[in-house]
């Protein structure tokens, strides 16, 4: 009974570490959601990322970035995701990245970040690990609103 035990525990173990090593992202979830209104993920939008990409290593931050387009009219919008290893890592983001701060002007940075991050899901601007902004500010309301159906 007691080799049954320590196997079982074992085993609970191994399953517990499996779980918290493997990364929870929510990209996926963000990717279906914009593709779903009509938006395809851009590989040609390099050159407007790394601008963006280069402010978040310059802060230390390991972030992949994605672009969305959608053809609207006679232009197109353009929607960036900062997808970062960790919800932590987002927090850090935007308590230290001005940047990212400008982006999001109806949520202000004060000294709890946990309530800071609560208030950007709430704005539509993050979801999970992935911070979601529309280069077009005047799509940004149909932007947050998909952000916060994924």
């Amino acid at each position: 009974m007691k080799k049954l035990t320590k196997v079982l525990a074992l085993v609970l173990v191994l399953a517990t570490l499996a779980f918290t090593l493997v990364s929870c992202s929510t990209y996926s979830n963000v990717k279906k959601a914009f593709e779903k209104e009509g938006y395809t993920e851009s590989t040609t939008l390099e050159d407007a990322t790394k601008k963006y990409k280069e402010e978040a290593e310059k802060d230390n931050l390991a972030v992949t970035l994605h672009a969305f387009t959608k053809k609207s009219g006679l232009s197109s919008d353009i929607v960036l995701v900062y997808e970062f290893n960790a919800t932590d890592d987002l927090k850090k983001a935007f308590d230290e990245s001005e940047t990212i701060k400008g982006f999001v002007k109806d949520v202000t940075s004060n000294e709890d970040v946990n309530a800071v991050y609560d208030a950007l899901v709430e704005a539509g601007y993050v979801n999970g690990n992935c911070f979601v902004f529309s280069l077009n500010p005047l799509n940004m309301n149909e932007v947050t609103n998909i952000v916060k159906k994924a």
